[in-house]
């Protein structure tokens, strides 16, 4: 299935992106004013970055929540060099959806909504639609750059194979079924299904829902990038499906060479 037949079965339900509308900060309960959602594949498989520990915690500690005023939305993302952050087409697709873009780092279980720290990531660098993919550039805070903080995630050279084990990282919770939860970084095992889903997609199980547009999707040997989530298949109404979709290292890697990254 190539990515075109996505973007004209959105719309029907087939195919769900994984955008969701923004967090009121000024709620305590952090309400997520949605129910769209793509996929939990079974039962719930997921647990806070709080509990991960080694390669694992570094790696999750480059991605974060980015809220996206300009478009009342939240999406993930993740740092690619110590300035520049990945996320989706349909999160980001152009300049002025950049206006008033932040990300931040520690969205995370147990830091308060006053205790988040948050980077101007405001700066449209580029977009491939065709990836479903942005780059956007973030300013530095006290000084220091988010890549010096938080370190950075590194594409693998290969594409995944089917079967191989891997995870996602991005930030959500199941807000279908606990109303009010809180986005938090998430850590979702799983393996790839299909390594050539589409022309430009890996598909696998590990779980998101909205929200989770723009996680990287990471293999558990190397901890390096082998796919940019973005969509899930089968959606019904409580979030449930059949699989995750994620654009494919290699295709990711060319296109971030051809900007210097």
């Amino acid at each position: 299935m190539r990515k075109l037949r996505y973007l004209g079965l959105a719309a029907a339900g087939f195919l769900t992106a994984c955008g969701a509308p923004e967090v009121d900060e000024s709620l305590s309960s952090d309400t997520l004013m949605s129910t769209e959602s793509t996929v939990i594949v079974g039962s719930v498989d997921w647990k806070s970055s709080t509990l991960l520990a080694g390669t694992e915690a570094a790696r999750a500690s480059a991605v974060g929540y980015i809220s996206i005023p300009a478009k009342g939305s939240r999406c993930t993302a993740w740092l690619v060099s110590d300035d520049v952050v990945i996320t989706n087409n349909h999160c980001v697709a152009r300049s002025g959806d950049a206006r008033g873009a932040k990300v931040s780092f520690n969205y995370i279980d147990g830091v308060s909504s006053t205790a988040r720290i948050w980077y101007d990531c405001s700066s449209f660098v580029q977009t491939w639609k065709n990836l479903d993919m942005t780059a956007l550039r973030c300013a530095p805070l006290n000084g220091q750059l988010p890549g010096q903080v938080y370190g950075k995630l590194t594409i693998a050279g290969t594409d995944a194979a089917t079967n191989a084990s891997i995870y996602v990282v991005h930030q959500n919770c199941d807000y279908n079924t606990q109303s009010g939860c809180a986005p938090t970084k998430k850590y979702s095992p799983g393996s790839i299904m299909n390594a050539n889903f589409s022309s430009t997609d890996a598909s696998y199980n590990a779980d998101t829902l909205g929200g989770s547009s723009g996680s990287p999707v990471l293999s558990a040997t190397t901890h390096e990038v082998v796919a940019l989530h973005h969509y899930g298949f089968g959606g019904d109404s409580l979030g449930r499906g059949t699989h995750n979709s994620g654009v494919r290292a290699g295709l990711i890697k060319s296109a971030l060479a051809g900007i210097g990254l």
